[in-house]
């Protein structure tokens, strides 16, 4: 009589590989529900766990800790930051100082409606490495600013308002177009995001330029 021969499944590391970042993603999905939604320090490794729907040694096993889940969980929060900064190269030298304006409020739009959660958890988590992670990105906010072509066209343009100068102009677009602005009106206010945009664009042009010369013919 032949014995059958015992075989064994080939390792299927491709699967395993696939379900370890299935289950790390549904780990950080939850983790930022419950972060956005409540405090940084009434939230357990364990409420994660049972949110995401595992082990809460699953959890330990991924992340460590509470401050690494966090932070693991704002370095994959902003992808789409590059892509609605690429539209302010789409302004030309000569543009309308208004149309750059605008771009600034619809740019700020695509950005906050993504990540306007994960600013404010960072703002208010009271964890110092977060908080300091925070004003990091406030500062390079302001220095993309300076870079991109918006307060270029404004100083070109003569429209100006004045007495602002071109370093204030810079200040204003920084201040109106933070994140807090968004929070404020959409989470806070219930704003829709199209009404922020639409809100925002105005507060620039009536901020930050004089009214356009009507032409001989329209003043007639």
């Amino acid at each position: 009589m032949v014995k059958a021969v015992k075989t064994h499944r080939p390792y299927n590391g491709a699967l395993r590989t696939e379900q370890a970042r299935m289950t790390r993603g549904r780990i950080l999905e939850a983790t930022r529900r419950l972060l956005v939604s409540g405090t940084y320090s009434s939230v357990t490794m364990e409420d994660v766990a049972t949110e995401a729907g595992v082990a809460y040694q699953t959890v330990y096993a991924i992340f460590g800790s509470k401050l690494r889940l966090a932070q693991s969980l704002i370095e994959i929060g902003f992808p789409h930051v590059a892509g609605a900064l690429k539209l302010f190269d789409e302004l030309g030298p000569a543009d309308d100082p208004e149309l750059g304006l605008r771009t600034t409020a619809h740019v700020s739009r695509l950005i906050y409606e993504l990540c306007a959660d994960l600013l404010r958890f960072m703002r208010e988590s009271g964890d110092p490495g977060l908080l300091a992670r925070y004003r990091d990105r406030e500062e390079q906010r302001l220095i993309g600013m300076i870079q991109h072509r918006v307060p270029a066209l404004l100083e070109r343009s003569g429209r100006l308002r004045l007495g602002i100068s071109p370093s204030e102009s810079v200040a204003v677009l920084w201040a109106l177009s933070g994140p807090d602005q968004f929070t404020k009106l959409v989470f806070d206010r219930g704003w829709t995001p199209a009404r922020y945009e639409e809100w925002l664009g105005d507060a620039l042009v009536n901020t930050l330029l004089e009214p356009a010369r009507q032409s001989r013919s329209e003043r007639t």
